[in-house]
């Protein structure tokens, strides 16, 4: 059986499986269900894949992902697969809270 899924798709699954997260059906379309991925009690991932070589990260979208994220009292994050390459997007501060609040645990 062919797994006619779209790349994005798959995408966000992966994402959901790497963060332990769950992917929000159909966030595109339902107001209340933004963001692709759900990841613990801390973030809200947006996917976003392309077989170009490119892909341009604008203020107009990180905006959009920062206020769906802090309206889901969650931390933002942009995943990106390029090709074959995965990337991650946080805020500074937020990458530096999240990693204090991680060591506080350990300590």
């Amino acid at each position: 059986m062919m797994n006619n899924k779209p790349k994005w798709a798959k995408w966000e699954k992966q994402l959901a499986k790497d963060f332990g997260g769950v992917v929000q059906a159909g966030s595109g379309n339902v107001w209340n269900k933004k963001g692709d991925v759900k990841a613990g009690n801390e973030f809200l991932i947006e996917g976003k894949q392309t077989d170009n070589k490119s892909f341009s990260i604008t203020l107009k979208l990180w905006d959009k992902i920062y206020g769906e994220a802090l309206n889901a009292f969650r931390l933002p994050m942009l995943g990106i697969k390029i090709q074959d390459t995965e990337l991650v997007v946080l805020d500074k501060q937020d990458f530096l809270t999240f990693l204090k609040n991680q060591s506080d645990k350990i300590h």
